[in-house]
């Protein structure tokens, strides 16, 4: 019963601050945003008018419930797991793939009803006028149905062993997750393996088990320092082979998102007809799979072992594609 008290007086309380930032909301409004029935939020406006809160409501295409005489609660105090989820604010995709995506509204919407008129329209402005959007350009986000999991390791500081699969293969890993890094749309797992840091990409965790085992975290441990560390060991990797190709114009934007950080200014994006230009490759398997992603847009011209490769692979494909029955028109086999 305690309980069922607690949990409607937190809807009642969301619902008066709905009302206190938005000025009106109709019944089937506040019923979405309370995942209530519309009966559910008339008993609460009720119990609320009967406690003394000034609420209204009117009848009609554009009716629905507010708040009489500039009323305003001072019931706004944010949580521990809002304050929490404070992190996000700006981020909802994020938050919501954290399992914070409640607690960052509940404590948005107090945050917001707590703003006094300018301060509020200056917030409301600046909402209207800026936006970050962390999905890639014609794509989705990467399905990583164990972040929460991974999430919860990080809260509550435990060892975790997992599967993890790469290039088809899949490895059981106990690691020590230090934090989770949202970079370009993908969750990436900072832990550390064997007293190394370690990062993993999410998207490629199968399984999860918590341990019993505590994460002593390292002193002076920084989340973003280590991330920017990790940026620049792989931004600044050696490279394995360069490519001499011939391209076309068209195909330069694609080829300059293709090679290393370190090679991307040797692609220029503004020419207007074929050119030749070297760049270079973290091994050469990646320079064949780049490259015949371009298909008859770009054209080896060194060296000569990666013309080889990516010649044998064409014709490799090729085949896939040829008649089931080559034999010349009247020939019988």
């Amino acid at each position: 019963m305690r309980e069922y008290e607690n949990v409607r007086a937190s809807r009642m309380m969301t619902l008066l601050l709905q009302l206190q930032v938005r000025g009106q909301a109709s019944g089937k409004e506040l019923a979405r945003l309370l995942e209530v029935s519309e009966r559910t939020v008339q008993r609460d406006v009720e119990a609320l008018a009967a406690a003394g809160v000034p609420v209204r409501s009117t009848r009609g295409p554009a009716g629905g419930y507010r708040l009489d005489g500039g009323y305003r609660t001072r019931l706004t105090g944010v949580g521990l797991d809002e304050a929490g989820a404070l992190a996000f604010l700006g981020l909802a995709g994020p938050a919501q793939q954290l399992g914070l995506g409640e607690m960052l509204e509940g404590a948005r919407i107090k945050i917001w009803a707590g703003l006094t008129g300018e301060a509020r329209q200056r917030a409301g402005r600046t909402a209207e006028r800026f936006h970050l959007d962390l999905v890639r350009w014609y794509g989705t986000p990467e399905p990583v149905p164990c972040l929460t999991q991974l999430a919860d390791a990080v809260w509550r500081d435990r060892r975790v062993r997992m599967q993890y699969v790469r290039n088809g293969q899949a490895a059981t890993r106990e690691v020590a997750p230090l934090g989770l890094v949202l970079a370009a749309g993908d969750w990436y797992l900072v832990a550390l393996r064997n007293q190394q840091r370690r990062t993993y990409r999410v998207s490629r965790v199968h399984s999860v088990e918590l341990l019993d085992e505590v994460v002593v975290r390292p002193a002076q441990f920084d989340l973003a320092q280590s991330w920017a560390a990790t940026r620049r060991e792989l931004e600044d990797e050696q490279t394995a082979v360069e490519v001499t190709v011939r391209v076309a114009a068209r195909a330069l934007p694609r080829l300059r998102r293709l090679v290393p950080v370190h090679g991307k200014a040797r692609v220029p994006v503004t020419a207007i007809r074929e050119i030749e230009v070297t760049v270079p490759f973290e091994n050469e398997s990646w320079a064949c799979e780049a490259i015949l992603s371009l298909g008859a847009a770009v054209e080896v011209l060194q060296p000569a072992f990666i013309r080889r490769r990516v010649a044998d692979e064409l014709r490799a494909a090729a085949a896939h594609y040829a008649p089931a029955d080559s034999s010349p028109p009247g020939v019988r086999r």
